[in-house]
């Protein structure tokens, strides 16, 4: 174990396939000169292998299943009570379509550690694009109906500077196990699929928790684009609207904004988030159509 390496911290990845995406994450972490970290992979309802594929070429790492019904929340927080009952001293959540760089724990660690009460993330690189910051921790703006990342290409920030953030990405970030005692676990009830992570972050700054980006810890992402973005292109309003792997989804936008939207009435500021979709799908639609 590696002399900065005192607590016990355990790394979450939900997947639901993506099998060589997760081959390639589990490598780099082997190879980014961290310890032999613990690592709980959550296979939602895979249909691709995954599991086989991962307990061939890494069979230390533990293997949960589910039917494909929890979605990323409910397969997270499956993943976090398991490391928590192991004993955890930390929690790190990891997408599966990530890349880690060469020592991207030990910064996270460090601040994890001096920040008391903090949850802290990497910065993400496209893997595609490296000079693309494709989040620096996310902002709110309830006003505009944007819920997004910072990103080089929108914000004007020193991205190489420490931040804090409104709300963070579980795609690279560590949590003390104290957090989770705290305030519970990701509302996969709510949000089963997105936003389950800023809702997350949104309670535990309530809870006095600190929520800071931590740019020395890199992190490459593979999509630079959220998966729940792509049905913009794929789908019409109403289904990004009622379908769950839309960011968009109604019943989870509905909620983040009743919990914490402090401007009134936030049925308002709801609105003005759908009519800015609406007005995106069709700015789409007259491109392709001109093109």
């Amino acid at each position: 174990m590696k002399a900065y390496m005192t607590e016990r911290v355990i790394i979450v990845v939900p997947i639901h396939n993506g099998g060589d995406d997760t081959l390639e994450l589990l490598q780099s972490i082997a190879d980014s000169e961290t310890p032999d970290l613990e690592i709980i992979i959550v296979d939602d309802g895979s249909t691709d292998g995954s599991a086989a594929l991962i307990a061939t070429h890494f069979p230390s790492v533990t293997i949960l299943t589910g039917d494909g019904g929890l979605w990323w929340a409910g397969a997270t927080n499956l993943g976090v009570r398991e490391a928590l009952r192991r004993g955890a001293d930390y929690v790190l959540t990891m997408n599966n379509d990530n890349v880690v760089g060469h020592g991207f724990l030990r910064p996270l660690l460090s601040v994890v550690r001096s920040e008391t009460r903090s949850i802290v993330t990497s910065k993400l690189l496209s893997l595609s694009e490296p000079g693309y910051v494709c989040s620096f921790g996310g902002c709110i703006d309830w006003l505009r109906g944007e819920i997004r990342d910072r990103t080089n290409r929108r914000d004007h920030l020193d991205f190489s500077s420490p931040a804090r953030a409104e709300w963070v990405h579980a795609s690279s970030t560590i949590y003390p196990s104290a957090v989770f005692h705290d305030i519970g676990y990701f509302d996969s009830d709510n949000f089963p699929q997105y936003h389950g992570d800023a809702d997350f972050s949104l309670r535990a700054a309530r809870a006095g928790y600190s929520l800071l980006v931590e740019p020395r810890s890199v992190v490459y992402r593979r999509t630079a684009t959220s998966g729940g973005l792509i049905l913009l292109d794929k789908g019409g309003f109403w289904r990004n609207v009622t379908d769950i792997r839309s960011i968009f989804y109604y019943k989870a936008n509905y909620n983040l904004y009743f919990t914490h939207c402090r401007r009134k009435p936030f049925q308002l500021f709801l609105l003005i988030r759908y009519v800015r979709l609406l007005y995106s799908l069709l700015h789409r639609r007259l491109f392709r159509s001109n093109t």
